[in-house]
């Protein structure tokens, strides 16, 4: 049953999946060209050619034009597009840190595998933003350990809430406040639920810089029991406690209606005691799926 609505509009707003919390998007990358070298030997052309398109081309060979959205947080610039013409489908997120000058592309993918059509797979390649009259810097964005044994309570709408326990390098456990829950379960199903087999997906983390990190968590897990299961990327300023992030994947399995989802959204947060027993629980998928491994 929906909630009463009780606020000054006729109708309650509708907003896209978590994006109730998010900033307004930034344009200020309009108008700006700049050249992305990775260190896999890869060279990117990208042109941001208005407010919401831009020119994505390897160096030296023919691009395209996409649609973008793009959020900044922390002096760092989150670019979200997905490839238009591309079977599977293919999203790219840049987090650009203008401080530094580097620059972490993620890669993702779904509708690949046949057994499992909604599953996402993500691949991390590190970089640096060429920027004339300046050498490249010597360091870069990489993976870390230091949100492990964390806990931060997340934000998304009035009606979403939902806590991030980061117990290991390579998966991510979530839970719920007491009295929520999500979708038709009800609080004590869940807890039910969680006490049985902790929900866990993998996940990398990666440093920006002290206080900013990016958390990409892939719920093959979910998809594996039949459910949608998203690729979702969250740029976090742990300072503050906020995040910008973006879901891609699948949308309207409920409904019947399952529809490619791509959308970037932000939440507010704080971090929160751990007495260590839900991290303590076994992860029954660690020898099922191994990192990196796709079933």
């Amino acid at each position: 049953m929906a909630k009463p609505y009780y606020g000054l509009t006729a109708e309650a707003p509708v907003f896209e999946g978590m994006s109730q919390y998010r900033d307004p998007l930034n344009y200020e990358l309009c108008g700006k060209r700049t050249r992305l070298v990775f260190d896999d030997g890869q060279t990117y052309i990208v042109n941001f050619l208005s407010g919401s398109t831009l020119s994505w081309s390897r160096y030296g060979a023919q691009g395209s034009v996409e649609y973008y959205e793009c959020a900044k947080i922390a002096d760092a610039y989150f670019v979200n597009f997905e490839l238009a013409d591309a079977p599977p489908r293919v999203n790219i997120t840049l987090v650009l840190d203008a401080p530094q000058r580097l620059v972490t592309m993620v890669i993702t993918k779904t509708d690949y595998d046949e057994q499992y059509p909604y599953m996402c797979e993500s691949e991390y390649f590190f970089g640096y933003i060429d920027t004339p009259g300046y050498p490249a810097p010597k360091h870069r964005h990489a993976f870390t350990a230091d949100l492990v044994g964390k806990r931060i309570h997340w934000h998304y709408n009035p009606g979403l809430e939902i806590i991030h326990v980061y117990y290991c390098t390579d998966y991510c456990r979530v839970t719920f406040p007491p009295a929520t829950a999500w979708g038709d379960a009800s609080p004590e199903e869940w807890e039910a639920m969680l006490e049985r087999a902790p929900y866990d997906e993998k996940a990398a983390y990666i440093k920006v810089r002290d206080g900013l990190y990016l958390v990409s968590v892939l719920e093959q897990n979910m998809s594996r029991r039949g459910l949608t299961g998203n690729s979702l990327l969250f740029l976090i300023d742990a300072k503050r406690v906020h995040d910008v992030g973006r879901s891609f994947g699948h949308a309207g399995l409920q409904e019947g209606n399952v529809h490619g989802e791509n959308y970037i959204f932000g939440a507010y947060g704080n971090f929160v005691y751990s007495d260590g027993k839900l991290e303590a629980k076994p992860n029954i998928y660690l020898q099922q799926n191994k990192p990196g491994e796709v079933n």
